[in-house]
This record gives structure tokens, C-alpha cells and sequence, in this order.
């Protein structure tokens, strides 16, 4: 380990390929023990900088400026020398890092042998007390598996404890845990901020979001098309004290509101969808004396009425999408009775199902939901083509209306949608869903793998899509704020059972069941990054 003393200084750094220029002379500077969080949108340039700090820079990169690491000479950013300290990086297990043939805890113990020059043996137990001083239940013998059969944040408490086995000078963290839901994010900070302190390593954190910042504090770079906006401590920039841009950046961001939430809706509609005593968690139904399935006597009964609006908040694996298979009758119900549009869904066939579910809408935080292959145009007038015999011209006009309310009028109709942004993938999604006048929309992680304007204009966009429309709206999400901003009653859900229901106004005030104060609390951030 290094000293109290410079770790990195970059002078001058610029990067472009062809006529496009990432970065436009970036310089800065970092200390042992310090850390400095460069906060961006997409295409701002964080991206660009983490290539250049991380070696692995792109085919046609044109790198300028030098690269000093613990005050030895300048070299050229674009050369292929090893930096004279131990650099470790810090990855976002949804970006698929690992191979997916090898097990978690072997890949990560040859990254260790490799920084440390140390035998197998010698990483591995490394690993495993880097492990051990980290909070939670993963142990090295959990993470004997491969990639796909560990959820993303045992595989980013991995990642954390094989940062610190490697005892670094410098860490590079590329949104490492974006995406993972606001109470593992809260928690793998937490660990980030000791395990930092701990090693007194200097890190580099790249993120597109609020909670890093306000979590972590330090020091943070502002970036925008390449260029460096402003450059401040953490608690300057959170206190309003910023430049316009910055501002705005953090105002794009949802917060909780904990007072005076917006009035709730008249939902006066008739019921849409019904749940009547459909058993629902983790223990299965009981059984009489001939081992058949007794009623059950408490049951999950609850119902969305036209227009309204409920949200599923909980973890990945709280149990929020084998309820909502129950709800769509994609699991038949065990016992009780599932209702959609007066419909009992366990007494049809597969096929009368599916014309049911006609009548909803899916738009998800994934991008694979849509055909890559398709184009945009084709896309949106798919359910139209196959549902109803109208002529092209009614068809094309209900199209380019469905774009122009999601802002995708301008975009050539004939392009694939695999060449399509994250952001523009989840406005066709909407626009797909606004022509098909669906009588439910099911929002599932709306947000997710999009920068603060982005989301910002997305909830814009699914809000205005329920208040022209009408659509009932069922959220599936482990963000508060998520929730509060598109649905009005919420069901809290943890290992697989619902633990909390109620008005979303009243569960935010007064939360009664630990699982709900978690998730609150993981989007609670402090005072003053609320009132920037």
C-alpha cells in the first residue's frame, strides 16, 4: 500500500474517434485515500475517461495528454505501459464480467493470484477473509458456482471483496451497482465507503446517479459532451450551490416525497382485475387427510378498478413477478379465483387467455422485450395489424400519433430496433402500448440502465400516457420513488410473501413492517441532497 501522497494525475486527456471527440483535454488529479466521483449522463464522457484510466481503450480511439501514477514521469494515456501502482476495477455485474462456464469464486481467486503474484491457494484464502469482513451471508463456498446461478448483488459483494484481497493503490468503479435496486445499492455503498477506508486506496467512481454521491461524499467531477462543467466537493454541489447544468442534472433525479404527496385519484371505474383468497407465498396450500388442497381461509384478495393504479414494491426476488404471473394467469391460481375484466381466468383455455391479455400492455426496464429485428415502424403497428382489420392509412396515422407522444416522430420509421439507445427502446416500447388502447399497463422496472434526464423524461412520458388514456397501471419495482410517481397503492413484498399493503402516501409516512422501512429508507438520502 501507498503512502498518504498522489496516486494519479492526468493532464491534458482527450479522446476521439474520427471526428467525434469524447473527452477534451481532462485533467485532474488523486490523492491516497481520497475519493472522486465523475457524474455524467450518458455519452457525457465518464465512459471515454474509465477507458483511458482502465487501459482498455476502443478500436479507432485517438488518446492525447499524459498519465503520472505516484509521482513518477508523465507517460503518454495512450500507451500500453504498466502503471507503477496496483490498479483494481470494479464492474457492474449486469454488464456480465465474469465467463458464464466458470465458477464466481475461481475467476475471482485467479484475479487475485494474478495482482498479488501469489500462489492459488494463498488468493483464495485472501478471498475469503476479504469475504468475511463484508456484511451479508456470502461466503466463499456460495460463490463455487457458475455466473448464472448467483443473483447480481451476491456477484457484486464478490466483486467488492476481490477489490479488497487485491489490496489496491487505486480502484476504477464503473457504476458498479446501478441497477440493483436501491436497498442492495445502499447496502454494497456502505461496504464500498469501509473497505475504502480500511485500505486507504484512492477511487475513481463513475456513476449517472445521486445516491453514490450522497452516500459516498468526497470530491465530484461534473462532465458534459466531453468537456469537465464543474468540479466541487460533494456537499457544495448537493447544497444548490452548483452550476445550471448540474442542477438541473440533480433535479432530473426522483426523490421521496414525504409531505403533502399529490392528491389521490378518483378511481371509480368498475373492477378490471380481481384476486379473490388466491393463496400466495412461500408455504404451499394445506391438505386434508387425503392429501387433497383445503380452502384457504386467508388468501390474498385484493382488486384494480379501471384507471387505477397499484405497484408491486420489493427486492428481484421478493416474490413481485410470481405474483404478477398469478395475476395475468400465466400460473393458474392454486384456489381461489382470478378475475380479469369480469373474466374468470382459471376456468379458459390457453388460447382465451391469450386473447384476453391482449387487452395488456408490457413495457419493461429490459431490453430484449422487443424484436431486434423489427423496425421502428413495424414495431408499433404489429398489434394493430394483428388484432384488427383496418385499412393502412388508419393504421400509419395511429402510428406516427403513438410517436410523436413519445418524441420518436423525427426518427427514421425504416431503422431496426437494435441500433435503437436503452432510452429510445423504452419510449417505442410505450409507443406500442399507447396503439393498442390497453385496458392494463404492467410497468416492470421502467427506469432501469437510464441516465437522470432520461428517467426524468420516462416518467413524463408513462404519467401523461395514463392520464390521456386511462389505463389501469400495476408497477413492479423496489424504488419508492418509482412507485410514488406512477401508482397511488402499493403491496410491500419479501420472500415471497405481500408483508405490507396500503395507500403509498400513508405507507411512506408511516411505514409498519421492517421490510418497508428498508426500502424507504434505501431512497431516503440526506437533507441536502433533497432539496437541491
Amino acid at each position: 500500500m501507498m503512502e498518504r501522497g498522489l496516486v494519479l494525475e492526468l493532464h491534458g486527456i482527450g479522446l476521439s474517434q474520427g471526428a467525434t471527440t469524447h473527452l477534451d483535454r481532462i485533467s485532474l488529479s488523486l490523492a491516497a485515500g481520497e475519493r472522486l466521483i465523475v457524474l455524467g449522463e450518458t455519452g457525457s464522457g465518464r465512459e471515454a475517461l474509465m477507458r483511458v484510466l482502465g487501459g482498455f481503450p476502443e478500436k479507432g480511439d485517438v488518446i492525447t495528454g499524459t498519465i503520472r501514477y505516484a509521482g513518477g514521469p508523465p507517460v503518454p494515456a495512450g500507451s500500453r505501459s504498466k502503471p507503477a501502482l496496483r490498479t483494481a476495477y470494479l464492474p457492474n455485474p449486469l454488464s456480465h464480467p465474469l465467463v458464464p462456464h466458470a465458477s464466481v469464486a475461481a475467476q475471482l481467486t485467479r484475479i487475485v493470484a494474478r495482482k498479488l503474484n501469489a500462489p492459488f491457494g494463498s488468493a483464495r484464502e485472501e478471498l475469503r477473509l476479504a469475504l468475511e469482513r463484508l456484511p451479508g451471508a456470502v461466503t466463499l463456498p456460495l460463490l463455487d458456482a457458475k455466473p448464472t446461478a448467483l443473483d447480481p448483488v451476491t456477484i457484486a459483494t464478490g466483486l467488492i471483496a476481490s477489490v479488497s484481497a487485491q489490496t489496491p493503490d487505486l480502484v476504477l468503479a464503473e457504476s458498479p451497482f446501478a441497477d440493483l435496486g436501491p436497498k442492495a445499492i445502499k447496502t454494497l455503498l456502505n461496504a464500498l465507503d469501509a473497505e475504502q477506508q480500511r485500505l486507504n486506496y484512492g477511487l475513481i467512481y463513475a456513476t449517472g446517479g445521486l445516491s453514490p454521491i450522497a452516500r459516498l461524499g468526497g470530491r465530484v467531477l461534473v462532465l458534459r459532451a466531453g468537456k469537465v462543467v464543474e468540479e466541487g466537493s460533494a456537499e457544495r454541489l448537493m447544497s444548490g450551490h452548483a452550476h445550471a447544468y448540474t442542477r438541473r442534472l440533480f433535479e432530473a433525479l426522483p426523490r421521496l416525497v414525504m409531505e403533502n404527496p399529490r392528491p389521490r385519484s378518483l378511481s371509480r371505474g368498475q373492477p378490471l382485475l380481481q384476486f379473490h383468497n388466491v393463496p400466495f407465498g412461500s408455504e404451499p396450500p394445506p391438505k386434508n387427510l387425503y392429501g387433497e388442497e383445503r380452502p384457504v381461509r386467508d388468501g390474498v384478495t385484493f382488486e384494480i378498478r379501471r384507471g387505477a393504479s397499484l405497484a408491486l414494491i420489493g427486492e428481484p426476488q421478493s416474490g413481485r413477478h410470481a405474483l404478477l404471473r398469478l395475476m395475468l394467469g400465466v400460473d393458474p391460481a392454486p384456489s381461489g379465483r382470478v378475475l380479469f375484466d369480469a373474466v374468470d381466468l382459471n376456468v379458459l383455455s390457453e388460447g382465451m387467455a391469450a386473447r384476453i391479455r391482449r387487452r395488456v400492455a408490457y413495457i419493461s426496464g429490459r431490453d430484449d422485450t422487443l424484436d431486434p429485428r423489427m423496425t421502428l415502424w413495424d414495431t408499433v403497428e404489429e398489434p394493430l395489424r394483428a388484432h384488427l382489420n383496418i385499412s393502412g392509412e388508419l393504421i400509419a396515422g395511429y402510428r406516427e400519433a403513438a410517436l410523436k407522444r413519445v418524441g420518436l416522430a423525427s426518427h427514421d420509421g425504416k431503422l431496426p430496433v437494435s441500433v435503437l439507445s436503452p432510452f429510445d427502446k423504452r419510449r417505442l416500447a410505450v409507443a406500442r402500448a399507447f396503439v393498442g388502447a390497453p385496458l392494463l399497463v404492467v410497468v416492470d422496472e421502467p427506469l432501469t440502465g437510464l441516465d437522470a434526464f432520461a428517467q426524468n423524461i420516462m416518467r413524463e412520458v408513462l404519467i401523461d400516457f395514463r392520464a390521456t388514456q386511462g389505463p389501469a397501471f400495476l408497477v413492479l419495482t423496489s424504488d419508492f420513488t418509482i412507485a410514488q410517481a406512477l401508482a397511488e397503492d402499493a403491496l410491500v413484498l419479501e420472500g415471497g410473501k405481500i408483508v405490507e399493503k396500503g395507500a403509498i402516501a400513508h405507507l411512506v409516512h408511516s411505514p409498519k413492517h421492517d421490510a418497508t422501512k428498508a426500502l424507504i429508507d434505501a431512497v431516503s438520502l440526506s437533507r441536502e441532497a433533497a432539496s437541491v
